[in-house]
């Protein structure tokens, strides 16, 4: 097949997502070595863990919220890889 402009368009696109993919990866995997910190911190210290997670129930919230945002791109970037590699293999 010949390839046209599509093809090098996708190649492009597959760069960017690898990369998109491997950025995300990242801050979830920061995310859970910060919430291991956090947890051996305040292994013995359980009443100061409970004042600081009521006070920083807002920014909590929002934190887990952007994880599972991260997690759900993370899950929808492997999948538009893997149809952008089923696309380019045509062209093969």
């Amino acid at each position: 097949m010949i390839k046209d402009d599509f093809y090098y368009i996708l190649k492009d696109r597959l760069k960017y997502a690898e990369e998109y993919l491997l950025n995300t990866l990242v801050f979830i995997k920061s995310v859970k070595f910060q919430d291991d910190v956090k947890k051996e911190f305040f292994k013995n210290k359980i009443f100061f863990y409970l004042i600081i997670e009521i006070i920083n129930i807002p920014s909590n919230i929002l934190r887990h919220y952007q994880y599972l945002i991260s997690v759900f791109n993370y899950k929808r970037a492997e999948k538009e890889i893997q149809m952008i590699k089923n696309e380019l293999s045509k062209y093969k």
